[in-house]
């Protein structure tokens, strides 16, 4: 990309942060400390062209912006919206100086959604700036050394100390109201037309009308609108009895809604505790058909996202788009941070993709436990011969607290081809707590595998005794009289009855249990 070339997406950038800026005001309340948060925002964008010591000047037309005599984006919507917007002002030229601050863009584009009337009434834009005292950004004017020349003189003026740069501001409320009604208006005219329209051509037009509009209405009071627009452009990309063209009009139209910015808005408006469950479905299926196009901003929201809930619904919204998804949450499984990797192989178990197990596989390596439990919950979701094998293969590792997961995840699933793994653990000698509770699990997933081949070896713990290790060993007997119940060989009644009277209370009671799942499971 060539430097000039590279100016002008810059100059793009930074005009698309004065729209956000528009969209902050009208959106947050006065005095919220988004607004300030979206002026430095607004100011970033303005800085790398400004950092050379250079002004940017642009002429300003009712289609967007020149600079150098050359337009600006040509063809983006938005930047011909905003154009338009202050040449209703009476704009014709903008210019900003290399000491531009934060704090001279917020009350800039506060005075900037005035209504003309009022901005007319106090003398034009450039001089509610000059009385404001601002002056890194000057309307109408292009000369350099004339600006600095009136610069200087604003400068040599003593201050007023009574003097509010926001005093005139609430002069503009309702007319600002009245402005945002009738954009709503604009909206809700264009949609009944969109629903009612016959020709593609002809929807195709009002469809460009409709997505600037949208944008510039992103407040809190609009979102039963912008979720009507949302549904109906979901409804024409899939319905069978709309035609070829309008369904590409409409998905074209949906990733052109798909910014971060409108990402924000709709999940905002999901994660919102006031908002309906009826609408909180219908955010979720918007969401979920958009997929990859919003997944990436989906996933930065679930990482930030403190509230457990809030987390839950952004997963299950992530799940529900299902495998399109994949390869940009698989990217989250490589995060440095331990909370972002398990939310990600949680959203990957829930999808249970055969795609997903290499990258899984690798993360029962991973420092942190919570990630590793997460990663075998995951395993046990998706199944299959490969999954499978992985969970045996964690099932003869060191790492205790892996082992006994991945040995009851195998007994969760049934996992007939692991018997002979656990058959082995088995035959493991030793006595300690430890080792005990290992087998105690693995005789639990035997018996929910319902594997008759492990038959002869729990009747075999059964009827086994010892003085030494006495507590332990009638621990494993007491498992593997129930996991002989979960089975429910008819073979093995005569053990389970002799069982009934042991002296150790809980194989009695154990076995008089699976005496009754034996009966039931041959009735």
């Amino acid at each position: 990309m060539s430097n000039e070339n590279q100016l002008y997406n810059l100059i793009a950038t930074a005009l698309t942060g004065v729209v956000k800026q528009i969209k902050a005001i009208r959106y947050y309340p006065p005095k919220h400390p988004a607004l300030q948060k979206a002026a430095v925002e607004c100011l970033r964008g303005f800085e790398p062209i400004l950092a050379g010591g250079t002004h940017l000047s642009l002429a300003v037309r009712k289609d967007g912006f020149l600079f150098d005599d050359n337009p600006v984006a040509k063809g983006n919507q938005v930047l011909a919206q905003l154009g338009s917007f202050c040449f209703a002002r009476r704009i014709q030229y903008l210019t900003f100086l290399t000491d531009l601050k934060s704090e001279d863009l917020h009350y800039f584009v506060h005075y900037l959604l005035l209504d003309p009337q009022i901005i007319q009434k106090k003398g034009g834009i450039q001089e509610l700036l000059k009385k404001a005292r601002l002056t890194t950004i000057w309307a109408n004017m292009r000369d350099l050394d004339e600006i600095l020349e009136q610069r200087e003189e604003i400068e040599e003026l003593p201050e007023d100390p009574d003097f509010d740069p926001a005093a005139f501001l609430d002069e503009g409320e309702e007319v600002d109201e009245a402005q945002n009604q009738a954009e709503t208006l604009d909206i809700e005219k264009l949609l009944d037309k969109l629903e009612q329209e016959k020709d593609d051509s002809r929807f195709q037009h009002s469809l460009q009308e409709l997505i600037p509009l949208l944008r510039l209405q992103l407040s809190e009071e609009s979102r039963p609108l912008v979720l009507r627009a949302y549904l109906l452009l979901c409804r024409c990309a899939t319905g069978k009895q709309y035609s070829a063209d309008r369904k590409q009009y409409a998905k074209l139209a949906l990733s052109q809604l798909s910014s971060d910015e409108m990402t924000n808005y709709l999940a905002a408006f999901l994660l919102d505790e006031e908002t309906e469950k009826k609408t909180k479905d219908t955010l979720t299926q918007i969401l979920a058909f958009l997929g990859d196009k919003v997944g990436q901003r989906l996933m930065q929201l679930l990482a930030e996202e403190e509230s457990a809930p809030k987390r839950k619904i952004l997963q299950d919204t992530l799940v529900r788009s299902g495998t399109q998804i994949l390869p940009i949450v698989h990217e989250y499984l490589n995060d440095e941070r331990w909370y972002v990797v398990r939310n990600a192989v949680g959203i990957v178990g829930d999808i249970r993709s055969q795609e997903s197990l290499a990258e899984l596989s690798l993360l029962l390596q991973h420092d942190e436990i919570r990630v590793r439990r997460e990663t075998i919950r995951a395993l046990t979701k998706i199944g299959g011969k490969r999954a499978i094998k992985t969970l045996q293969q964690t099932a003869i590792e060191d790492d205790q607290e892996m082992r006994r997961q991945a040995i009851l995840s195998l007994g969760a699933i049934r996992a007939t081809s692991a018997v002979p793994t656990l058959l082995t653990i088995l035959k493991n000698k030793g006595w300690s707590q430890r080792e005990i509770d290992l087998k105690k699990d693995t005789i639990r997933a035997l018996g929910e595998i319902r594997a008759p081949e492990a038959t002869p070896v729990l009747v075999g713990i059964v009827k086994k005794k010892r003085w030494m290790h006495r507590q332990l060993n009638d621990e494993l007997r007491t498992a593997a009289v129930a996991a002989l119940g979960d089975i429910a060989d008819e073979n093995t009644r005569a053990v389970l009855d002799k069982a009934t009277n042991d002296r150790n209370t809980s194989v009695a009671r154990a076995a008089a249990q699976a005496l009754k799942q034996l009966d039931k499971a041959n009735a």
